[in-house]
């Protein structure tokens, strides 16, 4: 009798825990609705992912796409580009995968001419004495000849240039600038 008691038990917590489950669905887990979802499920619209847990829709932020001011952008996209008054510089902000999470990339790209090094100026120097040398012309007043020594920068683009008046003496002037 003790064993068809504890069969019995056993046989109707089998079925117990058979019947628990409708559908796929435990009876025990919350069905989202508005719009209707299984716990677990997710739904995705533009940076905003919504999983159902307990009944409730959850919000987060999808992590597979970069969102800026609040529109979303897919990976291996430009969001933004910005370029300088001057034309020289492009900034721009790239939606990149970074493993699996879309990550936002700052760039920035210098397009501008560098300043001439010391050994340019020393070369473009050396030029100018051997076509004075060669040519033996001078284009300048007879009484005096301006020259001009440049000093290379290399903190800026520009250079600084010191005028100084000495006698008369054959030479070419090299002039120009923005």
């Amino acid at each position: 009798m003790k064993f068809a008691i504890l069969s019995m038990f056993l046989i109707a917590c089998v079925l117990a825990a058979h019947l628990s489950e409708v559908g796929g669905v435990k009876m025990n887990e919350k069905i989202c609705t508005k719009p209707k979802g299984n716990d677990g499920e997710s739904r995705t619209e533009g940076c905003l992912k919504q999983t159902c847990k307990n009944g409730v829709w959850r919000p987060s932020l999808e992590e597979t796409v970069c969102c800026y001011e609040r529109e979303a952008f897919l990976t291996n996209t430009t969001i933004l580009t910005t370029t300088s008054q001057d034309g020289c510089t492009t900034t721009s902000i790239n939606c990149r995968l970074d493993g699996d999470k879309a990550r936002m990339v700052f760039q920035v790209e210098n397009s501008c001419p560098k300043p001439a090094t010391e050994n340019q100026v020393e070369a473009l120097k050396q030029l100018l004495k051997q076509h004075i040398t060669d040519h033996k012309t001078c284009c300048c007043k007879p009484d005096t000849t301006t020259t001009m020594t440049v000093t290379p920068s290399t903190a800026t683009t520009s250079t600084i240039p010191t005028t100084t008046t000495t006698p008369a003496t054959e030479g070419i002037i090299i002039a120009g600038g923005s």
